[in-house]
């Protein structure tokens, strides 16, 4: 469970205020949307749930560990064992195959006892085995994105979190990673945080959580799609 408690973000360029005093609770196993329009908040959230990023004040409680009361080292191996994390843009390394960008995180954790078969099995759970010998150059935007989550998925994640992964994919695709993000809460019963602002994806949600001004506007259930 992630308790998170009085989070507060300000960023002094600019003297913004990103979040306000945020209280959430994000429950084990249930796939939670962070809706909200650009500006309100979502990408501040999810950095700081995820460990990329620390708030000015509160704190984020994960299985009773305050993720920010640890020392860079720390949280960096905390994070690689327990979190995975998918981009809007990607990130794949690019002279790296897709089934060695998925190997990549596993090579740091050493968490994982049998890392290649460990990596194929995710490439089939992600339609992607056809992009085990491809570079990133040779795919489309929608098999990065799967590549992408394959690699988020390398360490066994209790959580993943997902920063509007489909922004920059075509309608056909945007679907496809829903329902596979979807899957992946089903099946393998990790606990997903994502965030949108496309209304149309709110169904796959067990809890959404709409974001406005950098504040908590309202916590709905969602559609709870398969």
């Amino acid at each position: 469970m992630i308790e998170v408690r009085s989070l507060t973000k300000h960023y002094e360029f600019g003297n913004v205020t990103a979040l306000k005093g945020i209280n959430l609770t994000f429950e084990d196993g249930r796939f939670y949307i962070i809706a909200g329009a650009s500006g309100s908040g979502k990408t501040t959230l999810l950095n700081i749930l995820s460990g990329i990023d620390r708030p000015t004040s509160g704190e984020v409680i994960v299985d009773g560990v305050n993720i920010h009361s640890l020392k860079e080292k720390e949280l960096r191996k905390f994070r690689l064992d327990n979190f995975g994390i998918v981009f809007q843009f990607f990130y794949l390394v690019p002279y790296l195959t897709g089934l060695e960008n998925v190997l990549l995180p596993m090579k740091y954790s050493k968490k994982v006892e049998n890392p290649k078969e460990r990596a194929k099995k995710l490439l089939k759970l992600v339609n992607a085995e056809h992009l085990s010998d491809k570079l990133p150059e040779h795919m489309s935007g929608g098999e990065m994105q799967r590549i992408a989550i394959a690699r988020a998925l390398a360490n066994r994640p209790k959580y993943l979190f997902a920063d509007e992964p489909t922004a920059n994919l075509d309608w056909e695709n945007k679907v496809r990673v829903w329902k596979l993000l979807k899957r992946v809460n089903r099946e393998e019963g990790i606990t997903v945080i994502a965030s949108t602002h496309e209304r149309e994806f709110f169904e796959f949600a067990d809890v959404i959580i709409t974001l406005k001004d950098g504040e908590v506007n309202a916590i709905k259930d969602g559609g709870r799609k398969a």
